[in-house]
Parts: C-alpha cells; sequence; structure tokens
C-alpha cells in the first residue's frame, strides 16, 4: 500500500515539473514568434513572463508538498513532514490565484489592442475590475484561511473558514471571467470582414480558452468529492495536480494566438490595432466615423518586422 501510494507521489512529481515545462516552452514559442514579426514586446508580453516566473515559485512549492508527502497516507507521515506539506500548500495558493489573475490581465490587454469599439473596451474593463477584485479577496482569504500564528494548519477545521465553500468561490469566479473572456472574443471576431474559413480558424484558436473552463470545473468536481476525506495528503493529491493542470493549459492557450501556424494561416498576420496619429486606421475611423479594428497583414520577407500598408478594416457597425 505504502508501494502504491508512493509511486502516486513520484508519478505527480514528474507531471507537475512536464506540465511547467510545456508553460515554459509555449510562452517562448508564443513571444518569440511576436517578436520576430514586430520587434517588439509590450505590457501583455511582460505579464505573461512574470505569470510564468510566478507558476515557478508555485511549482516548487507543490513539488515540496509533494516531497513532504502529497499522494500518501497521512498516518505514514510524521509531525514534521504534516507541518512542510501544510506549509508548502498555503504558499502555493496565493501564488497559483496570482498567475490566474496575471495571464488574465495579459489578454485583457491583447483584447484592448484588439479592438478600440467602446463597448468591447468596457467589457474588457469590466473583466479586468473583476479579476482585480477577485484576486485580492482570494490572496486575503487564503493569507488568513486559519487564525494565527498558523494559519496553514486546517487539520483543525474548528479554526479555520469554509475552505469548501472559500474554494468554490476561487473555482467558480475563474470560470466565470474565463466565459466573460470567451464572449468579448466571440464579439469581436464575429464583425471581422474576412472569409469564413479564416474566421473558422481565428475562433478555433480563442474559443481554446474553454479547455480552461472545462479543467477547472473538472478539479473543482475532483476538490468536492475528495474534501469529506480526512486523510488530506492522500485524499487531496489528485485535486492539487489537476490545478497544475488548470494552470498549464490556462498558459498555452494564452499564447496560441502568436503561434507560427496561426498567423501564417492569416497570410502571417497577427491580430492587432495599432492607435498612431495620422495612421491608416486612424484615417479609416475618420472615414467611417465609428470605431474600426483591424488585421495587420505583415509579408513572410525579412520586412516581417513592420506592418505592410494594407490592412483589413472591420466597421464596428458590422
Amino acid at each position: 500500500m505504502v508501494q502504491r501510494t508512493a509511486d502516486a507521489s513520484q508519478t505527480a512529481q514528474i507531471i507537475i515539473w512536464f506540465l511547467f515545462v510545456v508553460g515554459v516552452f509555449s510562452v517562448g514559442a508564443g513571444l518569440g514568434t511576436k517578436y520576430a514579426l514586430t520587434r517588439k514586446l509590450a505590457w501583455d508580453d511582460g505579464l505573461m513572463i512574470l505569470a510564468l516566473a510566478l507558476s515557478l515559485g508555485q511549482c516548487i512549492s507543490i513539488s515540496l508538498a509533494t516531497s513532504q508527502g502529497l499522494g500518501k497516507p497521512l498516518d505514514t507521515l510524521s509531525s514534521d513532514s504534516i507541518s512542510g506539506f501544510l506549509k508548502a500548500e498555503y504558499a502555493s495558493i496565493p501564488l497559483q490565484i496570482l498567475t490566474f489573475a496575471l495571464v488574465k490581465w495579459s489578454i485583457a490587454i491583447f483584447i484592448e489592442h484588439l479592438s478600440p469599439d467602446a463597448i468591447h473596451q468596457r467589457i474588457d474593463l469590466g473583466i479586468r475590475l473583476v479579476v482585480g477584485l477577485w484576486l485580492v479577496s482570494g490572496i486575503l482569504t487564503s493569507l488568513f484561511q486559519c487564525a494565527v500564528p498558523a494559519p496553514w494548519d486546517y487539520l483543525d477545521g474548528a479554526r479555520c473558514i469554509d475552505r469548501r465553500a472559500w474554494w468554490t468561490y476561487i473555482a467558480v469566479l475563474n470560470i466565470i471571467t474565463e466565459v466573460g473572456i470567451i464572449v468579448l472574443y466571440l464579439l469581436i471576431i464575429w464583425k471581422l470582414q474576412i472569409s469564413r474559413s479564416k474566421k473558422a480558424i481565428v475562433l478555433s484558436i480563442f474559443l481554446t480558452r474553454i479547455f480552461v473552463i472545462a479543467a477547472a470545473a473538472a478539479q473543482l468536481a475532483v476538490f468536492y468529492d475528495a474534501f469529506p476525506d480526512p486523510d488530506v495528503t492522500q485524499g487531496m493529491w489528485l485535486s492539487v495536480l489537476l490545478n497544475q493542470v488548470v494552470i498549464c493549459v490556462s498558459i498555452v492557450t494564452a499564447c496560441l494566438p502568436y503561434l507560427k501556424p496561426f498567423m501564417e494561416s492569416l497570410q502571417s498576420g497577427i491580430v492587432r490595432v495599432e492607435n498612431i496619429p495620422g495612421s491608416e486606421e486612424e484615417l479609416s475611423r475618420d472615414r467611417t466615423g465609428a470605431s474600426a479594428y483591424y488585421l495587420s497583414d505583415f509579408s513572410n520577407s525579412a520586412a516581417c518586422s513592420r506592418p505592410s500598408n494594407r490592412s483589413i478594416n472591420t466597421s464596428s457597425n458590422g
């Protein structure tokens, strides 16, 4: 029995770091492709890099929790191991929530550059504010989930908040904000005046955020199933592992719009808007009398470091 659970613990270590490496390659590929095309990085890219750095800290915390007994029966662990597990898990939660928030903010900035439409901008700002409130409330409650001087020790439930209700709040708000991001993507892409095949490609990339929702919902379901188990180290290991899956999927799907195959499907174009005084975009808005957004084309040659003068213009009036 001990060998079987030890194997589960070792497997968890492998999966944790495999998922992090996948995230590293995704961010590297996405930002590398964007820089090759535009010769610059922006605030959303900085937030994504910071999110990856925080996810590294979160992975280290979970890895320490695993080394201290995550995946093993509680009654086989020493008091020091149990304390180490609780502290490591406690340290991982704020990092996890902050990673989620930074990824969402990065996407929100990307969307802000994607469409200057007033309605889209207000929805985008609303998503940012909701994420900010969710971040602050989630981190504060995680830091003070149990009474001091040991706020990490939730084994004595009488001195702690209702952790099941708290995590439900964290997971459900995570899902709701993802739904908001997907809806905003749909509103923007639906008005693009491009061929149906290209629109389908764009939608297929942006709708991959659905996998974040699916992973978060699966994690919450497993958490609910495992929560009544008093053997927290053995009972909660799958729930903890699924949190790593949610982080990985969130980072990977946020980087997909910048990957080279997607850009080449749009004639090596990157979805963006340039608000430069006197630019073709601004002149187009002046002519149409309404906000507009664009797919700016880039050539496949060495000149791809700067956008060409051609752009695909779509009025916000559809």
